[in-house]
């Protein structure tokens, strides 16, 4: 790994005010993906549309075949992820996802050369909720050297009986993070998978200033050895969110939690929370598609009547989002992102898996 170089953008801002001589900082984004290539492209587009200079991808297959194009896009910083790099960063591929993760994103931290740079997965877009220039203008507004913006997340999720036609199709719900009996009467039988009323992290990601000693993991920085970043170093931001879709499909769902079951317990506890952990436990014990599409309902499925509970309490948004005219400023042919050819590069992806549980599913899915 690159040693940490000291200055440049690094230095604290006493003030309050912007970096020197910048009315709009400069942005970007880290991601390490294994993903369906429409996916990477469509997501990698979509951030550079808004006005990311910098997209670092990290291609965890480095056989990854959407790697050509990616690299051709101006302001992509391309990396594949074989033997070679991990030797570089940690001598070997470490097991766990998000161990994997945060080398990369503290890998891109180091060579950034822009204000800020926030990681991402392929599933999640930012949403600037008032354009990207009150998005920018918060940023300016941040006094560097004194924590990080956390981008608070909004989860995509499904209304009953609602046919998915395209892969950014549902509303959106908003984290609760209050007492348990209240979790449970605002999410009823699906509360016991859900943190904070959310299937996957209700934490968010951060945009973080550069130039300091920081390591970069997946939700927020860690202080190095140059820099202090005490508790408490976040602001919330008030003008861009985080949209998760913790599955694009159903398929996709269910995908991601049988390859998290792919692992040791430990490896899993240090990778999830103990919802997610409870809805891997929960797939493995069951064993028709029927089964294993009615778990994905309880967890990701809205009825009429919850949704209006949420939306009324500000717990859920049905602002529809739709990332294609942004991703066309960026390319000119937009991929195809239907749900239905989602779920064909997913059978074929997987359709070979030594996971038999996996390729099982992916066989036998309608569609």
């Amino acid at each position: 790994m690159e040693p940490f170089v000291a200055g440049r953008k690094g230095q604290a801002d006493e003030s309050g005010g912007t970096v020197a001589g910048m009315s709009a900082p400069g942005w970007g984004i880290v991601m390490t993906a294994r993903e369906p290539g429409n996916l990477v492209l469509a997501n990698v587009a979509y951030h550079l549309g808004l006005g990311a200079r910098e997209a670092h991808v990290y291609l965890d297959d480095p056989d990854d075949r959407a790697a050509e194009t990616l690299a051709a896009l101006p302001g992509v910083r391309l990396t594949l992820c074989d033997t070679d790099h991990w030797q570089r960063l940690a001598r070997r591929r470490p097991e766990a996802q998000n161990r994997r993760q945060g080398l990369n994103a503290t890998h891109a931290y180091r060579l950034a050369d822009v204000d800020w740079l926030i990681h991402l997965d392929a599933d999640e877009f930012l949403r600037p909720m008032r354009g990207v220039e009150a998005m920018l203008a918060e940023l300016a507004a941040f006094p560097r050297g004194f924590g990080y913006v956390s981008v608070p997340p909004a989860e995509r999720v499904m209304p009953r009986d609602a046919a998915q036609v395209g892969l950014f199709d549902g509303v959106f719900r908003r984290p609760a993070r209050v007492p348990p009996r209240l979790h449970l009467a605002l999410y009823g039988e699906a509360a016991d998978f859900l943190d904070g009323g959310m299937s996957s992290h209700a934490s968010g990601k951060a945009f973080t200033p550069t130039g300091f000693d920081y390591q970069i993991r997946i939700h927020r920085p860690r202080a190095g050895k140059a820099d202090p970043l005490p508790a408490h170093s976040a602001l919330k931001a008030q003008a861009v969110e985080l949209l998760h879709f913790d599955g694009l499909t159903p398929l996709h769902w269910l995908v991601k939690l049988l390859r998290y079951g792919e692992h040791a317990a430990e490896v899993q506890a240090g990778m999830n929370g103990p919802h997610r952990m409870r809805q891997v436990a929960a797939l493995r014990n069951e064993g028709d598609i029927a089964a294993v599409r009615a778990l994905y309902e309880r967890v990701q499925v809205l009825a009429p009547a919850q949704m209006a509970r949420l939306a009324a309490l500000g717990l859920c948004d049905t602002a529809p989002f739709d990332p294609a005219p942004v991703i066309a400023r960026v390319l000119e042919d937009v991929p195809d992102l239907s749900a239905a050819r989602f779920d064909d590069d997913l059978r074929r992806a997987h359709e070979n898996s030594p996971n038999p549980r996996l390729a099982e599913l992916v066989a036998r899915w309608p569609g």
